[in-house]
């Protein structure tokens, strides 16, 4: 019974040393005596887990010898994509005058002035007069919905217009 209790002695701080909470509580008097028994005290210490230290410092890539080695550090723009808007994705139309024979400036001005109000009387002046001179003359460009509305409005004073894609 003695080499058993030696043994024991001999290897309790072995077992210490993995903090085996089953283990660690161990009196050598009961191991003698067969019953074994677990002291959940503040004398048993839990082991808490440890967080791995990476072996390459955080800012240090893989591959650089140090940064005394490393030359000048210069600011580099990082270059972001362009963001679309709404105006980017949106087509836009030229409406058209069409040049006829038949109209009367004084109408057509001041139609396109009513009807298209980013429209001023000296540039429609200028629209009619290329419209008549040339077959047609853009009045202005703007979005889908915008055109359809202009040429029907047109449209309704026997004013002759039409829209077409604009290509940028």
């Amino acid at each position: 019974m003695s080499r058993s209790l030696v043994l024991l002695l001999l290897a309790l701080p072995l077992v210490a040393s993995f903090n085996l909470p089953s283990l660690t509580g161990l009196n050598p008097a009961s191991a003698v005596s067969g019953v074994s028994r677990v002291c959940y005290g503040p004398s048993m210490q839990l082991a808490s887990p440890q967080i791995a230290k990476p072996k390459v410092d955080v800012g240090q890539q893989l591959g650089t010898t140090s940064p005394q080695a490393e030359g000048p550090k210069t600011a580099t723009p990082k270059i972001q994509p362009k963001k679309k808007t709404q105006d980017d994705e949106t087509p836009m139309y030229k409406v058209i005058l069409l040049g006829d024979n038949d109209y009367e400036q004084s109408h057509v001005v001041t139609q396109i002035t009513k009807i298209i109000p980013s429209v001023q009387k000296e540039e429609a002046i200028r629209i009619f007069v290329e419209a008549q001179m040339t077959g047609s003359s853009v009045i202005i460009v703007c979005t889908e919905e915008h055109a359809e509305h202009y040429v029907q409005q047109l449209k309704r004073q026997q004013i002759y217009a039409k829209m077409e894609e604009d290509k940028k």
